[in-house]
């Protein structure tokens, strides 16, 4: 009740003094009629053309205008100023009449020299408003006039106040409903106040706790219950004055709605804005983050005060002299508030600007005028500048590489300075690049002790566990492209079993009958084993497996009746009738095959592809592999090859880098977007970028010479679908060639000839393979003639 009663109190102080404002029931005043000279005045007014038509005698005919409504506001204050004594000696009606013409005459030529004002030249602007002894005149003008309209507003609000008791005598129901309104809303005001801290707790502990990274919508509803209380207050106000505004003599209220959202809605700004720099600050430092914090709040809230007193002023006094005066004085405020920024932040922006080099003219200026007098103002504000411009650009940088589309725009840039300090270098020196199997000594081949990298397909390791670690059957299947990293993936998974027997198979090239000895004997059955006696040991066994079907495209092939081998496998998987899981790994090229085919009717439990290697990753995996020799017995190691002499062009976010590391960067990159994501590749152009100088045996990086021909891209379709066929199969005979690609086995060998001949297979065995440093021209050739899906 206590709480009721201060705001009841509080409500009927606020809105009494407005009831004076306007009358509280119908009126039987006749229309104000302003004076012959004031609405000449505005009719002269209206009657100008628009100021971008305006001509020399438009502007005269302005300044005339404007001269003569300073003479009348003159003489229409010195009426108004007798008619409120001849009011205060004789309060009657007749008098109140004068008094109220002379107002309205007097408003009239205000707003008219306001708008008067903004048509004039320049120059008469800044002698009327400025600080000159026009501007002072005219100050001390407005200054009488806005005492004449407060006596005025004082003797109105009298006579209202009057008219308001008469009126509440006849029918006071209006004003009890309008009451009754107010109290519903103060109790579901007073219910939320009571309750919210709990209702927010709840919130937090459902949709916060235990989520690393809510959606936008939580986290917004989150900020809003960061300034609960000042949003419950502002939409009490406001509610409050929509409900009383709706009394027909009050329905100049709702206007009070502006400065309410001013103070409050200017209170919740800040508390979001301060909540939104705290957690999104990048520096972890207390004394930064509360300088910062300091910043802000100073200025959000002088833009609040600055905003209210402007409001206020144009609204009571007009745009005129007073106006342009305390806007002024805003102005000034804001200069000294900036000045004290400054200085409170000068120690910080220095002490940043010695980590950073180099630096440009500019700022080795503000280095050494940052303890001048005066002059370290401007030096520590062109500091501040500098650093905010970098830190604008750090963020563009940083928000564009999410992309891939700009960093293989960054990389193709990269690559053609690259291509052309490449081309000058081997005209200068001496340069031979390192081949065979020497390349490998100093960028090691992948092994089981080679580190990983663990945040590569992360997601879809934990989609794969959620199946393959339960004690549930499931048969899954991993594809990827070749050299993806998918025999890792599947090593990793087996690492972590628990609850079963994990088993890892490589699927021979021969097929279904060249896997069922392969399985028997992982399983510890004979190697002569039937299908059935496979299928009896995993029903009868007490054991439970998690087998991993390695490289499963080569029991596929892309022709009718080719999915047998496939089909048999996983039919036997699924009679075992018991909970052993499976996963089989399958090249995308051959998945797309199967998905075509039977994609629908195989019935896998999950389907999960590889993803392409982000460029961050690409450049940790080249970074380890790069191995290290000694330099002498007694030294301590170095690196075993240089980035010397690759000079790239300087981004915003490398800045703070060395030559070495903006170089080794750049260049990842460049083999990144050739690689298009696949580590392998990539790993195979770094050893073909691998030079040593003949002078100092240095081992240096320089761009490799990517496989480029144009016979690809005009080669007809027949001998690209032999060459689609080998990708799918991964090593084929002619026989299995000439089946998939329904060519004449005299087509198919001469084709392959063709193709040998330029290096684009490799032989093994009597069976063709595409060559590793072909293979990813090849495979993007067949990409673009959608022949293939990488």
């Amino acid at each position: 009740m206590k709480k009721l009663s201060h705001y009841l109190l509080f409500t009927v102080l606020f809105i009494l003094p407005q009831l004076t404002y306007a009358s509280w029931g119908l009126s039987d005043e006749q229309p104000i009629e302003i004076t012959p000279q004031a609405k000449k005045i505005d009719t002269d007014m209206r009657s100008l053309p628009e100021q971008h038509f305006f001509s020399n005698n438009d502007y005269s005919q302005v300044k005339r205008l404007l001269s003569s409504t300073i003479i009348e506001q003159t003489k229409h204050s010195e009426s108004l100023k007798n008619a409120l004594i001849n009011y205060r000696n004789d309060s009657n009606e007749a008098h109140w009449l004068v008094v109220e013409s002379n107002h309205q005459s007097l408003n009239s030529l205000n707003l008219s020299k306001q708008q008067l004002l903004k048509l004039t030249d320049q120059t008469t602007r800044e002698q009327l408003t400025g600080f000159g002894p026009y501007g002072v005149t005219q100050f001390y003008s407005e200054l009488s006039i806005t005492k004449l309209n407060i006596e005025y507003y004082l003797h109105y609000q009298i006579r209202s106040f009057k008219s308001l008791l008469h009126d509440l005598q006849i029918s006071p129901v209006p004003i009890i409903s309008v009451i009754f309104k107010v109290l519903c809303v103060f109790f579901i005001f007073s219910w939320w106040m009571r309750n919210s801290a709990r209702l927010i707790n709840d919130f937090k502990t459902s949709r916060l706790e235990g989520s690393t990274k809510p959606n936008m919508f939580i986290r917004s509803i989150w900020y809003l219950t960061r300034a609960h209380k000042a949003i419950a207050w502002l939409l009490l106000i406001t509610v409050t004055l929509r409900i009383v505004s709706t009394l027909p003599s009050l329905q100049h209220l709702i206007f009070l709605e502006i400065f309410t959202w001013w103070i409050l809605g200017g209170s919740i700004a800040v508390s979001f804005i301060l909540e939104f720099t705290y957690r999104n600050s990048k520096h972890n430092k207390k004394d930064v983050t509360a300088l910062r914090l300091a910043t802000i709040r100073h200025y959000v809230w002088g833009a609040i005060v600055a905003g209210v007193i402007l409001q206020i002023s144009s609204r009571t006094l007009g745009e005129g002299t007073i106006y342009a005066w305390i806007n002024s004085l805003v102005y000034l405020f804001f200069v000294l508030l900036t000045i004290y920024t400054l200085k409170q932040w000068k120690t910080t922006i220095f002490e940043r600007i010695y980590q950073i080099e180099p630096l440009p003219v500019s700022i080795q200026w503000a280095v050494r005028n940052q303890h001048t007098f005066l002059i370290s103002i401007a030096a520590t504000g062109c500091g501040a500048i500098w650093l905010s411009w970098r830190a604008i650009q750090h963020s563009i940088i940083s928000v564009l590489s999410q992309y891939a589309a700009f960093s293989h725009a960054l990389a193709y840039l990269f690559r053609i300075e690259v291509a052309k300090q490449t081309e000058v270098s081997r005209e200068l020196s001496n340069l031979v690049r390192i081949k065979g199997a020497t390349a490998f000594d100093y960028i090691a081949p992948g092994a089981e002790d080679s580190p990983l990298i663990e945040i590569y397909a992360k997601d879809e390791m934990t989609a794969l566990s959620r199946y393959l670690l339960t004690e549930s059957p499931a048969v899954c299947v991993l594809s990827g492209e070749r050299g993806v990293g998918t025999t890792t993936l599947l090593n990793r998974i087996l690492t972590k079993v628990k609850n079963a027997q994990p088993i890892y198979i490589n699927c021979p090239y021969d097929g279904y009958s060249a896997l069922l000895p392969e399985l028997s004997a992982q399983l510890g059955l004979d190697s002569e084993s039937t299908e059935r006696e496979i299928l009896q040991h995993l029903r009868n066994s007490d054991e439970c497996y998690l087998i991993a079907f390695d490289n499963a495209q080569r029991l596929v092939k892309p022709k009718v009746n080719g999915l047998s081998d496939l089909m048999k496998l996983t039919n036997l998987l699924r009679r075992a009738r018991k909970s052993h899981r499976v996963v089989l790994a399958i090249e995308k090229s051959s998945w797309r095959f199967i998905d075509r085919a039977r994609g629908e009717r195989l019935l896998f439990d999950l389907v999960t592809f590889m993803p392409k290697w982000g460029e961050k990753q690409i450049g940790q995996l080249l970074e380890s592999r790069i191995t290290t020799v000694p330099k002498t017995e007694t030294e301590e190691q170095r690196p075993s090859i240089s980035f010397d002499g690759l000079v790239l062009p300087r981004q915003w976010d490398e800045e703070n880098l060395t030559e070495e590391e903006r170089a080794k960067n750049g260049f990842y990159r460049i083999l990144w977007d050739y690689s298009d994501g696949n580590p392998t590749v990539a790993l195979r152009f770094f050893r073909l970028s691998l030079h040593r100088d003949k002078d100092s045996n240095e081992i240096l990086v320089r761009l490799f010479k990517a496989p480029h021909s144009d016979d690809l891209e005009t080669m007809p379709k027949p001998m690209l679908a032999v060459l689609r066929s080998i990708v799918q199969l991964e090593i084929a005979s002619p026989a299995d060639v000439s089946e998939c690609s329904r060519l004449s086995m005299a087509e198919v060998i001469s084709t392959l000839r063709y193709f040998q001949s330029r290096g684009y297979i490799e032989w093994n065995d009597s069976k063709a393979r595409i060559s590793d440093h072909w293979f990813r021209h090849i495979t993007n050739v067949l990409h673009r003639q959608h022949l293939l899906v990488k």
